[in-house]
């Protein structure tokens, strides 16, 4: 029995061609090992998997279980670009005899891929199973950051059985708890409770209405680049660029997709979740197309990944201080000479070797370092301290 047999079983295989007969070498398809029935993919070496989903029995409007693979018949007539990596296409989770189980299943799944460093796409399922793939986090022994990009903060009912409208709080409550930052990207303030924007606050969370963000979508990336788990609720997407969702303002396609591909460059993203897609109301497949993009710009991130996080090397950064107005403090700034990302350095009483050592470099752009030469606390370095402390 080799290592692949410890989860393997849990995994059904895909359901759709790869791709026309004597179509161009090019293709997307050519470049990912497909679990076929009797043949599981070799994921020695393995940069990228994808992982479908069919679970949604915890959603108000149960969704087509063919999702994953819709998604796929998309993805997989689009055209690679970039240095080669190795994609590997695991097929999909069923659901089990109760969501639990699938719960478990997604999982053990999630939980045995990162431990060998493969980074996972999830296709396809309810957004509440984000909860799944936070707790196969476990195996690192760190805390991790989660970012959501939703139209409303789904905070919910705690007391309430697991669902997409409360996993966060179940997430947030857990025990133990793995999650230090949780930000909450596109919220659209009437759709979303008060209380549940003020608990964020109070826990030193971060939220960013949708108005905010599509003024300048670049103030995304840092965010995105600090986050451990990526999850996208389909639904953020105005319908119409992606039919189907009911949303009149939401993200655009483009949007989204950049902010995809921001997720996919940052080198400490290592799960990515694209969610709450049905396939039973998109008549011309027009939002599986626009997420098999979005999976795309994810890969074609991926592809220019810098590792740059940790800061191995400090000769590749240019370190900037800045005196806060006590004149007694100061905060540190890098600035990488290669992408010309901007980090800022949190005091941390753990050291560099501490539970949260990998939490206090924490992504930023330029204007933050502005924002400091004023004299203004950044509010991300703010939050961070609080948590640290």
């Amino acid at each position: 029995m080799n290592w692949t047999d410890d989860f393997a079983y849990l995994l059904q295989s895909v359901n759709t061609q790869c791709g026309p007969e004597g179509s161009s070498p090019r293709l997307l398809a050519n470049y990912i090992d497909v679990h076929r029935e009797h043949q599981f993919p070799d994921l020695d070496g393995v940069d990228l998997v994808f992982l479908g989903v069919n679970e949604s029995r915890r959603s108000e409007s149960r969704m087509n279980e063919s999702g994953a693979d819709a998604i796929r018949e998309k993805l997989y007539t689009l055209f690679q670009h970039g240095p080669d990596i190795k994609i590997a296409d695991v097929g999909n989770i069923a659901p089990g005899e109760t969501p639990h189980d699938t719960d478990h299943a997604v999982k053990t799944v999630v939980k045995n891929l990162i431990d060998r460093n493969i980074t996972v796409i999830i296709l396809g399922g309810s957004q509440e199973l984000t909860f799944s793939n936070y707790a196969a986090y476990e195996i690192l022994e760190s805390t991790v950051n989660l970012a959501v990009i939703d139209s409303s903060i789904d905070l919910g009912e705690f007391r309430e059985s697991l669902s997409p409208t409360n996993y966060l709080s179940k997430i947030v409550l857990h025990d133990p708890s793995y999650l230090f930052n949780l930000s909450v990207l596109g919220y659209q303030t009437y759709l979303s409770d008060p209380e549940s924007i003020n608990l964020i606050e109070k826990l030193f969370f971060d939220a960013h209405r949708l108005g905010t963000l599509v003024n300048d979508l670049r103030t995304t990336e840092p965010l995105l680049r600090n986050a451990d788990i990526v999850s996208f609720d389909i639904q953020s997407i105005k319908n119409s660029s992606a039919p189907g969702t009911g949303q009149p303002n939401g993200f655009t396609g483009d949007q989204v997709c950049q902010m995809a591909r921001y997720a996919g460059i940052s080198d400490k993203t290592t799960s990515i979740g694209f969610y709450n897609y049905d396939a039973g109301r998109d008549i011309h497949g027009q939002t599986a197309m626009l997420i098999a993009q979005m999976v795309w710009c994810t890969i074609d991130g991926f592809c220019y990944r810098q590792r740059e996080f940790p800061l191995f090397s400090k000769k590749n950064f240019l370190e900037y201080k800045v005196h806060l107005p006590d004149g007694k403090d100061e905060m540190i700034f890098y600035k990488s000479k290669r992408t010309d990302k901007w980090w800022m350095n949190v005091p941390y009483a753990g050291g560099e070797q501490g539970k949260m050592s990998r939490h206090h470099l924490v992504p930023c752009s330029y204007s933050d370092y502005e924002q400091a030469g004023r004299g203004d606390v950044p509010d991300m370095w703010w939050r961070t301290y609080q948590k640290l402390g």
